[in-house]
């Protein structure tokens, strides 16, 4: 581990169907589902050419390629799984009862679909992306192909960008553009003599400031109990009248698990832009094992106060009472602030998505699929505020892994949910038309990883997670033509061995 991703055997087939000279010359075939996976260091058939990108200025869309000759040395990854013992976090749930969340006064329509129409125009995407007239993503045409070669990757710059939006509070190097019309969040408005308030534009630009501060102790938490309701209360409100099932369009980036990580989400937001010139979906576990959830997740839920329909976040299977219980998530709140506001946090989580679909070519959510899912209506009906349940459909999408070992369905070594195979994801993707899958909910070694004949691809945004496991950090972008890139964190704080 800690290797450049750069120097493995990754690529992206073409999956442009009705195009079988295309297939045959990958050397594809659907059916084959004991057959070499895409990065197995034995499979010898024809990858597409990257081209290296060096970081651009996140107001500049301008960018720069420049050829890299790839290592034809591979190795194969390897795939961290945790496991959450569910008997003792249910356990533990009797003995902090939360508030009733399973009631709402916000209607919501789950059935309706939700796009981002009225969204601005985002930044030209960068060299190594297709352009937005072109066919399917990962489209054979957009690549020289040869041996050894990978998708297009960008890589973080330590340099800061060279120009920024001039509306930003000092000292950080993160933009921000402030509101026209600003977004105050009142805390009695109907009471004229009561002027506790909270600007939107302040508080993300507190936190940007902070989290690029050295002077800032994680310890003192800058935020009141009220002002983190005001938040989540509006947060709330915007979930529930968006539906269970997003339906996006690109370009958007996807990010995966940031796990309490909060300088590494400032890094995300430096190397892939900030909203609403980028558009962003996340894919759940914003909290827990990491120092600084509270960070996390309320800067999260800002931008999406700011920017509803730029700004998407999925629910994961650490959005949850029991697990945040057991793996930090209530401690630092209750450490720093309060268990009221855990209380608060909780019931924002129960009002998350639980998937979205991208141009409806791309199926994004936090675990997996599950084998009930017969029908995406199931999805949507899926009503809201909830928590997660002990197995279902719902458990699935949250909790569900794939295996390569196995043939069909499996109960999962977690303790909870199943396992899924290759020939589990061809019969999804057949079923329901997707070209592909994004998830979470696993740590990979190169912030990416592809299964079943680069169906699925996993994505883990969080590096060197929890100190220890020394993996990348990952992106990926979506361009409007559905062409498909990464962009990576380096695992920083690694500690060489003498």
């Amino acid at each position: 581990m800690g290797n450049s991703p750069s120097k493995n055997q990754h690529g992206i087939q073409g999956t442009i169907k009705n195009s079988s000279s295309s297939q045959q010359q990958q050397g594809l075939s659907l059916s084959d589902e004991t057959g070499n996976e895409p990065n197995d260091p034995d499979d010898s058939r024809p990858l597409p050419t990257i081209n290296t990108t060096t970081t651009t200025s996140i107001a500049s869309a301008k960018s720069r390629a420049q050829q890299q000759p790839i290592s034809s040395s591979a190795s194969k990854q390897k795939t961290y799984g945790l496991d959450i013992d569910m008997s003792l976090a249910r356990d533990l749930n009797n003995k902090y009862p939360l508030s009733n969340s399973n009631t709402s006064s916000v209607s919501t329509n789950s059935d309706s679909s939700f796009s981002m129409r009225a969204v601005p125009q985002v930044m030209t995407p960068h060299v190594g992306s297709v352009p937005t007239n072109s066919s399917p993503y990962f489209s054979d045409s957009q690549f020289d192909h040869s041996p050894m070669s990978l998708p297009p990757i960008k890589e973080e710059n330590d340099t800061a960008p060279s120009s920024v939006s001039s509306s930003f509070r000092k000292g950080s190097k993160i933009p921000n553009q402030r509101s026209s019309k600003p977004i105050i969040l009142k805390r009695a408005p109907h009471d004229l003599s009561c002027t506790d308030q909270v600007n939107v534009d302040d508080m993300i630009e507190k936190l940007l400031y902070l989290g690029e501060s050295r002077i800032y102790h994680s310890k003192d938490f800058p935020f009141r109990s009220w002002e983190i309701q005001l938040v989540c209360t509006m947060a709330r409100e915007i979930f529930l009248n968006q539906p269970s099932l997003l339906k996006l369009q690109a370009p958007i980036k996807v990010v995966g698990d940031v796990h309490g990580q909060f300088t590494d989400l400032l890094r995300i937001l430096r190397l892939s832009g900030v909203p609403p010139e980028t558009n962003y979906l996340f894919l759940g576990d914003y909290v827990d094992r990491g120092k600084q959830s509270l960070e996390t997740i309320l800067l999260l839920l800002c931008y999406k106060v700011k920017y509803p329909d730029n700004f998407f976040m999925l629910r994961g299977n650490h959005e949850s009472a029991n697990v945040t219980k057991m793996y930090g998530f209530y401690d630092e709140c209750k450490r720093r602030l309060s268990t009221k506001s855990w209380k608060m946090f909780v019931d924002v989580f129960n009002t998350l998505p639980f998937a979205a679909i991208i141009q409806d070519k791309i199926f994004c959510v936090h675990g997996g699929i599950s084998p009930q899912l017969t029908n995406l209506k199931q999805v949507t009906k899926i009503q809201r505020p909830t928590d997660i349940p002990d197995d279902g459909l719902l458990t699935d999408l949250l909790w569900s892994d794939p295996d390569s070992s196995i043939k069909d369905w499996s109960l999962n070594d977690r303790g909870v949910s199943y396992t899924f195979s290759k020939k589990n994801i061809a019969d999804f993707c057949s079923t329901f038309n997707f070209d592909l899958i994004i998830r979470g909910h696993m740590v990979v070694e190169d912030g990416y990883e592809f299964f079943a004949r680069k169906k699925l691809v996993t994505i883990f945004s969080a590096p060197n997670y929890c100190g220890e496991f020394e993996n990348w950090g990952a992106v990926m972008s979506v361009t409007t033509g559905l062409m498909c890139s990464f962009e990576l964190l380096k695992p920083h704080g690694i500690k060489r061995k003498k």
